[in-house]
Order: C-alpha cells, then sequence, then structure tokens
C-alpha cells in the first residue's frame, strides 16, 4: 500500500478541484474503491470526474440500480455495493466482468471484494462537518 495523495475540502469549489487532479491520475481499466460514511461525497466525486470526462449521460447513484454505466473520453462503471449482503448477490451480477474492460471502475461501500482485488487504488472519505479529507492510496498485490 502506497499513499499517493492526500486532500483537503472545506467548499464543493474544493471538491471538484479535488475531482480534476484525481482525473489525471486514472487510466482505463483502474478500479478505484470508495470508502466513506453515508453523505461523505462518495457519488459527488463520481459525478464531477463524469463530467470532466465528458460522459454523455450525468452520473446519478447507483444505491438502487446497483450498477452504472457512462461513456465518455474517459468511460465510467460505478457500483455500489452498499445493499449487497454477501458475496454470492455479487457473482449473480457478474461484477467481475466491470473490472476488464477499458472503463475506470469505481466501487461504493467495497468490503465484500476489496481482498479478491490484486491492483488497485483507494479513496477513504473522511469528513466532519464541511470539512472532508480524501486520501488517495494505492494497493499491489
Amino acid at each position: 500500500m502506497k499513499i499517493i495523495k492526500s486532500f483537503v475540502s472545506e467548499s464543493i469549489e474544493e471538491t471538484i478541484k479535488i475531482a480534476a487532479a484525481l482525473s489525471k491520475i486514472f487510466e482505463p481499466s483502474d478500479v478505484v474503491l470508495l470508502e466513506g460514511d453515508l453523505g461523505s461525497g462518495k457519488t459527488f466525486l463520481v459525478k464531477e470526474l463524469c463530467k470532466i470526462w465528458q460522459t454523455e449521460d450525468e452520473a446519478v447513484s447507483p444505491s438502487f440500480s446497483i450498477i452504472n454505466q457512462y461513456r465518455g473520453t474517459l468511460s465510467v462503471n460505478h457500483l455500489d455495493f452498499y445493499r449487497i449482503e454477501d458475496v454470492s448477490e455479487l457473482d449473480n451480477l457478474g461484477w467481475e466482468e466491470f473490472l476488464n474492460t477499458d472503463a475506470v471502475t469505481f466501487i461504493e461501500w467495497p468490503q465484500l471484494v476489496e481482498k479478491q482485488l490484486k491492483l488497485y487504488y483507494k479513496i477513504k472519505i473522511q469528513f466532519n462537518g464541511q470539512k472532508r479529507k480524501f486520501t488517495l492510496k494505492r494497493f499491489e498485490e
């Protein structure tokens, strides 16, 4: 595990700037795990990255659909495993197929799958009121 960058945001505008910085790091086929409490800004960050990468559709939370895909200058797979209770449910969804594409794959609530991944980034978002700390790490097996 290697810490790549840390950012602090106290506003929406600062979080948008963080998204711009992150957009220069990620490449096709990257997997990015998003870790943070409800309301910490995981989906907002993905929405802003989708704007930067000019996806055809505006990103929305995949909490109920579980998987959303967006095509753009850099395509995005956005998965949300909040409502998934067992790995077998994920196997039925074929979630691993999304890892082998030319898109950047973001996974919210990744606890069930993290140990199955060999190479990935993780963004941990900690927040207190309006202040958010984003820590980007890279994991390699």
